[in-house]
């Protein structure tokens, strides 16, 4: 893809999106393309670079996974161990199955957690005391290892276990062992301001045609931090990517092959409903045209970042920008840059192919709990299930022979979104809903 059209594809998608700032990086056939287009805040003329760091989000968990990945290169670590081995704070838990709990199924997401454990103090830093108040407020979902369901919590664990294992900090292990090695100058979004690096503002856009940007802080407690509290810049992403492909020169030495290897390995038993094709160890799969392609997604309060490598020849696709519309833009990028030649793999619920559920749909009533969120399914006299929740969520259900289902809002003009009722293995009843690839445990049936 030549340069200046891809500069060009870059600002006219920001613009269209209302997005004042945005990184787009592309590794392709051994040429490297690194763009930066915009402001790191808006009505203030301060531009972004391709030095720039952005709010990661959740692609944090990539190089957290990476951190783990590297300590079981060491010995320090085992993919299948308990995690009870490593952390004291599971000593006191409430639920029996965190014995059962590994490194992996934290990895994969098939741990049974809860997805967005809080503790009572937002702004505690211990991953110590996070830890802690997870197993001794929280319960299962599911048995782990039988089932995905993202887990915010279950990578703050594995930042709690990293400093069992190094005696440091997440953030000194991550800086020291992954992020310096690959040439990327540490920024995380609790730092205090005025670092070297300059940070770029989130935003959120307001609907409608005269869109606009505005900045909002970004709410992340401290104790999330290894889950979601890294910055960068889609160059550094793209760094990232050449780690686990093995294609950096320092890669055997950082991360040998079997870890890697190891890391790219579809989970069988994450199978990420709603989110991607499937599941590794920190990695998402995703199916395109020509094979899959892994990487992971990040959204926070004002700003997105996506990351899409393909192990087959080692193209790498990086974006990071600072508004709300980012995950939009990104889905545009990906159709854009299909369609000049570079099939970037991204997951796009299918639609159903199985008839609609012509009877018993009152066997789906329910409330349905992941954490502090309950969601409630009651079959309405039209014979329609409908969901709801405490935010004011009000959908109707369409609900397929095979269990999946589409929720289109009545509260709200929004496109509607897929789910599915997942049964038990031994019983046959229905016992979890599957709901943008968190999982929710039915609790009671009226």
């Amino acid at each position: 893809m030549e340069a200046d059209l891809a500069e060009d594809l870059l600002r006219t998608l920001t613009r269209a999106h209302a997005i004042p700032g945005a990184q787009l990086t592309v590794l392709r056939a051994g040429r490297s393309l690194s763009l930066a287009t915009g402001v790191r805040r808006t009505g203030v003329a301060d531009p972004v670079t391709t030095e720039t760091a952005f709010a990661l989000g959740s692609v944090t968990k990539a190089f957290t996974a990476t951190l783990v990945g590297q300590l079981v290169a060491d010995g320090e670590l085992e993919w299948d161990d308990p995690v009870a081995d490593y952390v004291a704070e599971f000593d006191n838990a409430v639920d029996e199955a965190f014995s059962e709990i590994t490194l992996r199924h934290l990895l994969s997401h098939t741990g049974g957690l809860v997805a967005d454990h809080e503790t009572d103090d937002v702004a505690e830093t211990s991953l110590a005391r996070y830890t802690a108040s997870v197993s001794a407020a929280t319960r299962t979902l599911h048995r782990p290892g039988s089932c995905f369901s993202y887990a915010n919590s279950g990578y703050n664990i594995l930042g709690r276990t990293v400093e069992a294992v190094t005696d440091m900090k997440w953030q000194a292990a991550l800086a020291n062992l992954v992020l310096r090695p690959l040439g990327i100058d540490p920024v995380f979004v609790h730092d205090a301001p005025g670092g070297q690096r300059a940070l770029a503002q989130c935003h959120t856009v307001r609907p409608g045609e005269n869109r606009s940007a505005t900045p909002v802080g970004l709410f992340l407690p401290p104790s999330w931090a290894p889950a979601g509290g890294l910055a960068g810049s889609a160059d550094d992403l793209a760094a990232l990517a050449t780690l686990l492909l093995g294609t950096h020169p320092d890669a055997a030495e950082l991360l040998p092959e079997e870890q890697r290897t190891e890391m790219c390995a579809r989970t069988p038993e994450a199978d990420a409903f709603g989110m991607a094709d499937a599941w590794g160890l920190g990695l998402a799969h995703h199916v395109s045209p020509d094979g899959v392609w892994l990487g992971h997604d990040g959204t926070v309060d004002g700003g997105t970042a996506h990351l899409r490598f393909r192990p087959a020849d080692g193209t790498v696709v990086a974006l990071t920008t600072n508004a709300t519309t980012g995950t939009a833009m990104w889905a545009e990028l990906v159709d854009a840059l299909r369609e000049r030649g570079v099939p970037v793999g991204d997951h796009r619920p299918l639609a159903a192919t199985t008839p609609p559920l012509s009877a018993g749909p009152g066997r789906l009533d329910g409330d349905y709990r992941n954490g502090d969120t309950v969601f409630r399914v009651r079959t309405a006299e039209s014979g329609v299930p409908v969901l709801t929740d405490a935010t004011g969520l009000v959908a109707d259900l369409t609900v397929h022979e095979d269990l999946t289902f589409t929720a289109r809002r009545t509260d709200t003009d929004v496109a509607p979104y897929t789910g599915r009722f997942v049964t038990d293995r031994a019983s046959g009843e229905i016992h979890l809903m599957q709901l943008g690839g968190r999982a929710a445990r039915r609790t009671a049936a009226p």
